[in-house]
């Protein structure tokens, strides 16, 4: 499936098969089709091999067969990579060590063909940094060489420790151990997906059809937004209606200098209809346990709640400007090399208005002719 989406975005499957034909997988011949899976339109990659193509049962015999078909040294050490840790997460699952665990359906030319000719699409692509959402387990049981194991099979499992999966209820096997080698080579955890330029979309079908949603593996090809990042965030949230409110002040900025990245405190109305206040912060995933002690320790609260979102930000300077009263700092935000927005500093204005008694509005707008000026120059 992820051959399919590479060659449905472009990839040449011609010259793909000329070079997957150097490794020793007789009669080998690519047969790409387009199906359709659920109302999708995909690409669908089979490998052919003349006799049924020879298996490759161990780690050295793959490196061996690898080695043998004028490889890239590139392309050869990401192939090696990935099938060190296919042997490595079967060993972890039979107790044995990735040299001696005997590799069954993985050992197949099929994935031979899958992993080279995957690393061959994504060279062709040009592609430098892959993301990937949440993987799909999928549920059930799968037929294999050990017998009837659950879905997810052990190695995959294995191969998928620290990623984000789900499943979708449906049964049958979604991700195989190729699968979550490649994608955890390629790619890194993204939700929600960094801002890219959209460039071209390819679907690679896999040959089961599923009754719940089609049986493709969709790729995004595009272009990272320059000046725009995007990162994961917690949001802590809790109620108050028994805190005095003279202390947010105090607490906000509290928590500020404990790392959090933004917090604010909103009038609302609680059950029963009485006021309090709604204490919001935003904060690092790794910040967030030590943030959440604070705000027991400080409001007394007996619990908060928490949920994972994505923030977006544009890059951000400080830039410094001269006024009649003296120099002052701008907070400036800039996207594809533009200014869209400048911003100065409330503290550098306000010493500014204290000392010269000039009223602070004046001086603020002052700071931003400044700055609009100093943008303007040649």
């Amino acid at each position: 499936m992820l051959l399919g989406a590479l060659i449905d975005l472009g990839a040449d499957s011609a010259a793909m098969e000329e070079r997957l034909r150097r490794l020793p997988l007789p009669g080998l011949r690519l047969e790409v089709e387009e199906v359709e899976k659920n109302g999708i339109r995909a690409r669908k990659v089979t490998p052919r091999f003349a006799g049924g193509g020879k298996s490759f049962r161990t780690l050295s015999q793959v490196k061996e067969a690898l080695r043998s078909g004028g490889l890239e040294a590139a392309t050869l050490t990401r192939a090696e990579t990935v099938f060190q840790r296919l042997a490595e997460a079967e060993a972890a699952v039979h107790g044995k060590t990735a040299g001696t665990v005997h590799f069954h359906e993985l050992g197949s030319p099929d994935t031979l063909v899958d992993v080279v000719g995957v690393l061959l699409a994504w060279n062709d692509l040009g592609i430098d940094e892959g993301y990937s959402s949440a993987v799909n387990l999928g549920g059930g049981e799968v037929k294999t060489d050990h017998g009837i194991l659950p879905v997810p099979a052990p190695a995959t499992a294995e191969l998928l420790k620290g990623w984000p999966v789900f499943t979708d209820g449906e049964e049958g096997e979604k991700t195989t151990p190729t699968g979550a080698a490649l994608v955890t080579h390629l790619c890194v955890p993204a939700e929600p997906l960094p801002p890219v330029r959209l460039a071209r979309t390819g679907y690679g079908a896999g040959e089961r059809n599923f009754a719940a949603r089609p049986n493709c593996l969709q790729i995004l090809l595009g272009e990272k937004s320059e000046g725009i990042d995007g990162e994961e965030a917690m949001v802590v949230e809790t109620n108050l209606d028994d805190v005095n409110p003279q202390i947010f002040g105090h607490l906000t900025a509290l928590l500020l200098r404990a790392g959090a990245m933004d917090a604010y405190v909103t009038p609302v109305v609680m059950k029963k209809g009485r006021p309090g206040h709604l204490l919001t912060i935003l904060v690092r995933p790794e910040e967030m346990e030590k943030i959440g002690r604070l705000v027991f320790r400080e409001t007394g609260t007996l619990g908060y709640r928490y949920g994972r979102v994505g923030r977006r930000k544009i890059r951000r300077e400080i830039r410094e400007v001269a006024t009649q009263h003296g120099p002052v700092r701008v907070k400036i935000g800039i996207m594809d090399d533009d200014v869209v927005r400048s911003a100065p500093e409330y503290e550098d204005c306000l010493r500014i208005a204290r000392a010269s008694g000039r009223p602070l509005k004046d001086v603020m707008e002052e700071a931003v002719r400044a700055m609009d000026n100093k943008e303007s120059a040649p």
